[in-house]
């Protein structure tokens, strides 16, 4: 446990030091090209996005919080994360596309592009929507429902034959059952935890590289670290993803997890998601900017069916809807506050 905690710590202290020497320097290091150092920069944003994955275990694995402060830290995060999705990538992309319909010089080519545009952007987010429902029930179906609560209540909901009320004991019963079913299901609940990060991680690429692009575009612009960062959209997926290990973390240690496992899980997400953001970077930078737009809402589909299908029932069930309406309301309006600091 110790070690685990020290490299856990190490790490963090790595990428803090990594992001204060960037955030004030103006050189470029000589044999590092502007797209490489580019793709370090959205490296780099995808580790600080995730690391509140391992600092949320801790706490939940330290602290134990009970269920009502469990949901209002689930609900506060789901609220951001819906801040961060909708002012980052929805909206943006709704601007451009208004911006075309309505061109002043009535051009066929901009009202199709418009066309185009939206089509791209809903056939993506209904994509990835359904993308994410058929690979959380594969994974679920396997014992990756032991993940969380949230996927916990689904997979009893889908299983139940009456309507009765899903209480505490049902729940703790069935992540009790599901190990001893599937021997704890290591692998199932990594993977089920992968298909809730590799979204995010395109989605940090795809909304550092549009905010560069946009720096870019002002001739002799050089855009520092600190004038590329996509402030909301890290406040968003930073808050949301501290309550979700949290939550996750707890749920796995009763299910028999070691600690050392289900921290080595969350320190191997941070790493496949800062690559994925480079990934995403990358992709995004060599790619019609018509796929990029379905890129981004197959993300932005796919992170808002694992809100509306996880992370609230999850928050409601702990605290009641009280609680999670204004929870959420908070958790919205702090994401979009970071709107201020770009």
């Amino acid at each position: 446990m110790k070690k685990v905690l020290l490299a856990i710590l190490f790490a963090i202290t790595s990428i803090v030091i990594a992001y204060l020497s960037l955030q004030n320097t103006d050189i470029t290091i000589p044999f590092l090209h502007p797209t490489a150092k580019y793709a370090l920069w959205a490296f780099l944003i995808g580790a600080l996005v995730t690391i509140s994955l391992p600092l949320g275990a801790i706490a939940g694995l330290v602290f134990k919080p009970n269920a009502k402060t469990t949901a209002i830290f689930t609900a506060f995060g789901a609220g951001a994360l819906l801040a961060a999705l909708s002012v980052e990538l929805i909206a943006p992309t709704v601007e451009e596309i208004i911006g075309h319909s309505n061109s002043p010089t009535g051009m066929a080519h901009d009202k199709m592009h418009a066309i185009t545009t939206m089509g791209a952007l809903i056939i993506g987010c209904i994509a990835g929507g359904f993308l994410f429902y058929t690979l959380d029930e594969l994974i679920n179906s396997k014992g990756g429902f032991l993940r969380k609560v949230g996927s916990t209540i689904s997979h009893i909901i889908i299983n139940k034959k009456d309507s009765s009320v899903i209480d505490e004991k049902q729940i703790d019963l069935a992540q009790k059952q599901g190990a001893e079913t599937h021997g704890g299901a290591p692998m199932a609940i990594w993977l089920g935890l992968l298909i809730d990060g590799i979204p995010e991680s395109f989605v940090i690429g795809a909304g550092f590289l549009a905010l560069l692009a946009a720096k870019l575009a002002i001739p002799g612009t050089d855009p520092s670290f600190t004038e590329v960062l996509p402030y909301t959209l890290i406040a968003g997926l930073f808050l949301s993803n501290f309550p979700e290990a949290l939550s996750a973390s707890m749920g796995m240690k009763k299910s028999g997890m070691s600690t050392a496992k289900i921290l080595f899980m969350w320190m191997s997400l941070v790493l496949i998601i800062a690559i994925g953001a480079l990934i995403g970077y990358y992709i995004g930078s060599s790619i019609p900017h018509v796929i990029e737009i379905g890129i981004e809402g197959l993300a932005a589909g796919a992170m808002l069916t694992m809100i509306a299908q996880t992370m609230i029932p999850e928050a409601v069930h702990l605290g009641g809807a009280r609680v999670v309406g204004l929870s959420t309301l908070i958790g919205y309006l702090s994401a979009v506050a970071f709107k201020l600091l770009e």
